[in-house]
């Protein structure tokens, strides 16, 4: 009976699945950053680079339609690794933020619409001293669990 059930469960489990983001606009974008502040606050330095772009999200959850699903933005590991990018949304897919190697919920429910489509403003914050360079892509993508 345990091994019935233990097999039940595990084959009920939502399986995650990339979702076509190709539609959304910049499509890997360089991404420029510059100093939050040039001035030492306190006499003490802020190391940190910020950069912001907007991003038009295009999400085609065609072989989902009439499901239910939770669709999740993720940042793979990458470099630098040690930033933190955060988003707000024009309402369709929730705001949020993440760091390499996580995800973060930005959808759930059933999905009506071949499409969720919105207008992302991103937002990145790095330490100076993990980054080669000020022009650095941030590569990321989004997935779905179906319910």
């Amino acid at each position: 009976m345990a091994a019935q059930l233990l097999w039940a469960s595990v084959a009920g489990a939502a399986s995650t699945q990339l979702v076509d983001d190709s539609g959304s606009l910049p499509y890997d974008a360089p991404l420029t950053l510059t100093w939050r502040s040039i001035t030492p606050h306190h006499g003490v330095p802020d190391n940190t680079l910020v950069g912001s772009a907007p991003l038009r999200v295009r999400l085609n959850v065609s072989p989902w339609l009439r499901h239910s699903g939770r669709i999740y933005l993720v940042l793979p590991v990458q470099v630098p690794g040690d930033l933190i990018a955060s988003w707000t949304t024009q309402g369709h897919l929730l705001p949020g933020s993440l760091r390499p190697g996580g995800r973060t919920l930005v959808w759930s429910g059933r999905l009506t619409t071949p499409f969720i489509e919105d207008q992302l403003q991103l937002s990145v914050a790095v330490d100076a001293a993990r980054v080669q360079q000020l022009i650095t892509r941030l590569n990321f993508h989004f997935e779905i669990d179906e319910d």
